[in-house]
């Protein structure tokens, strides 16, 4: 057995801020190899003993390397995941994995007949401490009435247009944000049975908004509220779970101000409507608060390689991400009822 992974990482940007910072905290790794399109390197700061790769094939060719971690934008996603399939590397995969549902079936089809590749996808909210502390301390000794969700991003005026905005690229407000809030929310609450969703653009503010209701096997229904624009005096940024039970409202909420805000974890007396208490607060340092759970997701991709104990969210999660997604949209256009 090998006691430490080589590994190689596609793309720059969320590929050096967070997936070489979380990786290089993993001493089951060892960083052999980045490769990234622009030539620009002054913002990175890796060892001489990194190589640069000119492409990803060349990085994925390379047969000292293990395993990649992928954090290209997702259009190029499909075409990595089956090239580093065919030449038998581990994959993790950053969120949204691929642009569609159809893609996601095609690569879930490649990996079925693959038993000796471990494959992950960077759904780090559930590894957030907040979440995981409302999941193990609280969520088993409540009676939940009813869940709000209400996710406000604020762009930047003048910000860059890029893949993260655009649908048909694997972004836009789906795919780069909702994505995220379906994998925690059956992590938190169960399977989702139907959905009800509304996405619009409110054209006069260019606020592109999804509304609706997850309704989840076991009773329980989430209600959306999903905003994403660039007009500051509309709403400030938030995002916010509510939980209301039979005796106190639970919030986990953070403010987007900055990607080292962290997650805390908040209760309300229902009936005085006051601050009860913080029953749990991140640590508040710099780091980019998706260093730590992307961090907890690269230790159980080292258990499933180092161990062959299959772990989660892999391939499948994500696949079934895609499915609900792909439901949602139906279900805007539709204007109904969609079940699952």
């Amino acid at each position: 057995m090998q006691n430490k992974i080589n590994l190689g990482i596609i793309g720059k940007n969320f590929g050096y801020h967070v997936i070489y910072k979380s990786f290089l905290k993993n001493k089951k790794y060892k960083i052999k190899g980045f490769s990234f399109k622009s030539k620009k390197t002054e913002k990175i700061k890796i060892p001489k003993s990194v190589k640069i790769y000119s492409s990803w094939k060349e990085l994925i060719l390379d047969k000292k390397i293990n395993a990649v971690a992928v954090a290209a934008p997702p259009i190029l996603h499909k075409s990595i995941i089956k090239f580093a399939i065919k030449n038998n590397k581990h994959v993790f995969c950053e969120k949204p994995f691929t642009c569609s549902y159809k893609e996601a079936n095609f690569i879930c089809n490649l990996i079925k007949r693959r038993k000796n590749i471990s494959h992950m996808v960077n759904y780090e909210f559930a590894e957030i401490d907040a979440f995981l502390f409302f999941k193990k301390k609280i969520i088993n000794n409540i009676k939940i009435n009813r869940i709000f969700l209400n996710w406000f991003i604020n762009i930047n005026k003048g910000f860059r247009a890029n893949w993260k905005e655009n649908h048909s690229k694997g972004g836009g407000i789906i795919f780069n944000y909702v994505c995220h809030t379906i994998y925690y929310l059956e992590f938190l609450f169960g399977k989702i049975a139907s959905i009800q969703t509304n996405i619009f653009l409110r054209k006069k503010h260019k606020i592109k908004i999804l509304k609706g209701i997850i309704f989840f096997k076991n009773g329980l229904s989430a209600q959306l509220n999903v905003k994403l624009g660039s007009i500051k005096k509309k709403f400030n940024p938030i995002h916010q779970l509510k939980i209301l039970s039979d005796k106190k409202t639970y919030i986990l909420e953070t403010n987007l101000n900055s990607l080292s805000d962290k997650f805390k974890l908040i209760t309300f007396d229902q009936n005085s409507n006051k601050l009860n208490k913080i029953l749990f607060k991140g640590k508040k340092n710099q780091d980019d608060f998706r260093i730590k759970p992307t961090l907890e997701n690269s230790k159980k991709f080292s258990t499933w390689i180092l161990k062959d104990k299959i772990q989660t969210p892999n391939f499948f999660d994500a696949q079934r991400v895609h499915l609900i997604i792909n439901k949602m949209i139906i279900s805007s256009k539709k204007k109904k009822k969609i079940y699952v």
